[in-house]
C-alpha cells in the first residue's frame, strides 16, 4: 500500500539502544499522515476542513528488536477509513525481516468543537468508491 524508509534515532531508543514501543506508534502515525497527504489531504487541508486525528487503541507485536542507527522500513498494508481509521503497519529491518507489527485505531476529531466526529463525506467519497451520498 505505502512504504517509507527510516533510521532509528536517539529519540526512538531506551537506555539499551532498543527502539521503544512509543516510537513504533509514532512511525505508524507518520506513515498515516504521509498516506493522507499522498491522497490529497495535507495537514493544511485538514486544518482548513477543521479536521484532526485523535489516537485510539493500538496493539504492538514485537518480533525482533530494532537498534539505534539501524535502517528500517515501515509498510502500511491495511488502511480502512470509515468512522474510524484502522491501520496495520509492519516494520522490517535492513535484512527485510519482519520485526514488529502495529494495529492502530484513529478517530476523526473536530479541533474547534473538541469532539470526535464521524468521517466527513468528502473523505469517505475519496477513499471509499462505493460510498453514496
Amino acid at each position: 500500500m505505502i512504504c517509507k524508509n527510516y533510521v532509528v534515532t536517539g529519540e526512538d531508543v531506551d537506555d539499551f539502544m532498543v527502539m521503544e514501543s512509543n516510537a513504533y506508534i509514532s512511525y505508524t502515525l507518520r506513515l498515516l499522515y504521509h498516506f493522507l497527504f499522498a491522497n490529497g489531504f495535507s495537514k493544511e487541508k485538514m486544518k482548513t476542513l477543521q479536521l484532526s486525528l485523535q489516537e485510539g487503541d493500538h496493539v504492538l507485536v514485537n518480533y525482533k528488536n530494532l537498534m539505534f542507527t539501524e535502517q528500517f522500513s515501515v509498510e502500511m498494508k491495511h488502511c480502512c477509513i470509515d468512522d474510524k481509521i484502522n491501520i496495520k503497519s509492519y516494520f522490517f529491518n535492513s535484512k527485510n525481516e519482519c520485526c514488529a507489527e502495529v494495529t492502530k485505531e484513529v478517530e476523526w476529531f473536530d479541533p474547534v468543537r473538541k469532539i470526535v466526529i464521524a468521517s466527513p463525506k468528502q473523505i469517505l467519497q475519496h477513499f471509499n468508491p462505493h460510498f453514496i451520498v
